[in-house]
């Protein structure tokens, strides 16, 4: 079209009569203004415009089309036109406008300007659509955005509620009844304590999958990413595993490629978690043979990144193919008779999933009945560099522990810690109390936040345990007001003590200047770890010129943890931390070679927590010895402090196995 207005012609010869009964039948309105007339009035309207707007064409020709525009037209969108008008360019815009009988529509109108022969200005044309059902529609998701967000919001509180309000009357319940186990009952009165204690603890295992469950569902669910080792992750899971897998009297092993590399990056703990979910399931349901946990590489690495593979293979009763697909829903087990066999919710395996798709891998199953079955975790980790610093364990203390750490001493003293105990609830100050108290701490219990800063003021604590919600001042305000003390009250090492495991409040914690983490409800094993490993972090260096101790092993520690995991589990166990120590060793050679301070410090920090745990003194100190000495830079201190450490590893191990021989036990464990 070369003009509107006067002679008119269209491509191809097309007359101007079928032109305009073209533009007649369109149901989107157009209307031609004439630039040339004062005010720019509209001098063509077809029908659809009257029939969008309810104008007739007497109504309209000769004004201009601001009368569409009422009290909510947005003034930008109007001025965006009066700007493309008087620049002769096209624009489109949307704006509420307003039929004859005052009801608001929403306009998508394009205006664009024609020019004649001769490139002069001629005439704007506006094509106009009503987009008011769209609109409505992407009101309406707005609304339903801005609802889940509240429902979120309010999932969120409840969470966090019911997390703290759930498991502080489940702290005062399972602690009491483990204190209770320990006291002269009669066989009868014992089988009940340890049913009511099981059954505890089942149902806590139950709202942590639901809490679990829910965070991943309302986005609450946050991923970590730091430097981890995997050789020390899978571990742990044998560790955690091993004294089910003794007492079913079946194998449990790694296996890991010695091509992967050493240093990876993610979520340790939730790596861990998924893993030891399938390690225990595969353990429940295996009675003969044993589980194997696999590491590799599903492919080379790709800048920078490792496609990890993790199996877990069983010998158990495998699962039938029918049953398999709807395996990772949520309550959903093999068949109806599972849960009252082996026990569990059925939410494990869903949890894994959720876990693994966060983490953006993928979990797969291979089973056939009667011939076990295979769990295999794909996942993408970065490769971290071989100097990267691995964080020390423990800083956010774990809360599932099977067996008691050593009760190091507050300052290698051989008298227990003096320990303040901040806690409101009359229960778990009973509790905690009494399991400290029983490991040879001196205890001074404060029921608030209050109280607790004016007691640490006075000094003379070696270690704070803090609840986080207390009355007067929390136990983040009481751990700030702490800090701001002048030195050594200031500088008390502070535990935090919680029933809300959410990562913020973690966080909360240790910005607030707190030196751990536990989740209640925490057992005797995991808050004594906690003051131990609190305490041994905060204890002066040993100095590397010093003799080792002339004891090779804490009977005492060895007592305590045969008494907490049985004669029976110990054998494994001992030989699980041989293997450790063995593996251990064998790279503390090599990264001595290498002068790898990072990776000494890690293998001597891990090295230094197993040592603890199974009384082995002399290698605790040691190893603690060289961990500090890769922080001095001193080449020469660094292969002094760890000369003695091959030497005491060996003779540990033949002393811990020696003494589990006196016993009566096989300390192969078979």
């Amino acid at each position: 079209m070369t003009g509107v207005g006067g002679r008119s012609e269209a491509p191809g010869g097309t007359d101007a009569a079928l032109l305009a009964a073209a533009i007649a039948a369109t149901p989107t309105g157009i209307v031609i203004s004439d630039p040339a007339l004062p005010d720019c009035p509209i001098v063509f309207a077809n029908p659809a415009f009257t029939a969008i707007t309810g104008y007739g064409p007497d109504e309209v020709i000769g004004r201009n089309c601001r009368f569409l525009q009422g009290r909510d037209t947005d003034p930008e969108a109007v001025d965006r036109v009066r700007r493309a008008i008087a620049a002769s360019r096209p624009v489109t815009v949307e704006m509420v406008n307003y039929r004859r009988d005052g009801t608001r529509f929403w306009n998508e109108l394009r205006i664009a300007p024609v020019f004649g022969a001769d490139e002069r200005l001629s005439h704007f044309i506006g094509v106009q659509h009503d987009v008011t059902a769209r609109h409505r529609a992407e009101e309406g998701q707005k609304r339903a955005r801005r609802a889940a967000d509240r429902a979120n919001r309010t999932k969120s509180d409840f969470l966090a509620t019911m997390s703290h309000e759930i498991r502080t009357p489940m702290n005062g319940m399972l602690g009491t009844l483990s204190l209770l186990s320990e006291t002269g009952l009669s066989s009868e009165q014992r089988a009940y304590a340890e049913t009511a204690l099981r059954c505890g603890q089942d149902l806590l295992a139950i709202i942590n999958d639901i809490l679990d469950l829910s965070r991943i569902e309302a986005g609450m669910l946050r991923l970590g990413e730091a430097a981890f080792s995997l050789a020390d992750t899978l571990r742990a899971v044998l560790d955690l595993a091993a004294p089910a897998a003794a007492a079913k009297a079946i194998g449990l092993s790694v296996m890991i490629d010695p091509a992967l590399p050493p240093v990876l990056r993610g979520d340790a703990q939730r790596l861990r978690q998924v893993v030891l979910n399938l390690v225990d399931n595969a353990v429940k349901f295996t009675a003969i043979g044993g589980v194997t946990i696999r590491a590799d590489a599903a492919g080379a690495v790709a800048d920078g990144t490792l496609q990890l593979r993790i199996a877990v293979i069983d010998t158990g009763i495998g699962i039938p193919r029918a049953v398999q697909a709807r395996l990772f829903r949520r309550w959903t087990q093999a068949d109806a008779s599972i849960a009252g066999r082996f026990g569990g919710s059925g939410l494990g395996l869903t949890i894994c999933r959720r876990l693994v798709k966060l983490m953006r891998g993928a979990i797969t199953l291979e089973s056939e009945p009667g011939h076990g079955a295979t769990f295999t975790v794909t996942l993408p980790l970065a490769v971290a560099h071989t100097s990267t610093t691995i964080p020390p364990e423990g800083r956010i203390l774990p809360t599932p522990t099977p067996m008691p750490a050593a009760t190091e001493t507050a300052r290698g003293t051989g008298q227990g810690a003096r320990i303040l105990l901040a806690e409101d609830s009359r229960a778990n100050q009973i509790v905690a109390a009494a399991i400290l108290r029983r490991a040879g701490h001196v205890v001074t219990v404060v029921e608030d936040g209050e109280e607790a800063v004016a007691r640490a003021a006075g000094g003379g604590f070696d270690l704070v345990l803090m609840d986080v919600q207390m009355p007067r001042r929390t136990g983040i305000e009481a751990t700030e007001a702490i800090r701001a003390l002048p030195p050594p009250a200031g500088r008390v090492p502070i535990v935090a003590m919680t029933a809300s495991d959410l990562p913020e409040d973690r966080d909360r914690c240790l910005a607030a200047g707190m030196d751990g983490f536990i989740t209640k409800p925490a057992n005797a094993a995991t808050l004594l770890a906690a003051v131990t490993g609190t305490l041994a972090a905060s204890t002066p260096a040993v100095s590397t010129d010093a003799p080792p101790p002339s004891g090779l092993i804490d009977d005492g520690v060895v007592a305590e943890m045969e008494a907490a995991v049985g004669a029976v589990r110990m054998p494994q166990l001992i030989a699980i931390f041989a293997e450790e120590t063995e593996s251990r060793l064998a790279r503390l050679g090599q990264a001595i070679a290498a002068c790898d301070r990072a990776t000494i410090a890690h293998l001597a920090h891990g090295m230094r927590s197993a040592a603890g745990t199974f009384g082995a003194t002399a290698l605790t100190q040691a190893a603690r010895a060289l961990e500090q000495c890769c922080a001095e830079g001193n080449e020469a201190a660094l292969r002094g402090a760890y000369a003695p450490v091959p030497g005491l590893a060996v003779a540990s191990l033949a002393a811990l196995r020696a003494r589990t021989t006196s016993s009566g036990q096989d300390p192969t464990g078979s």
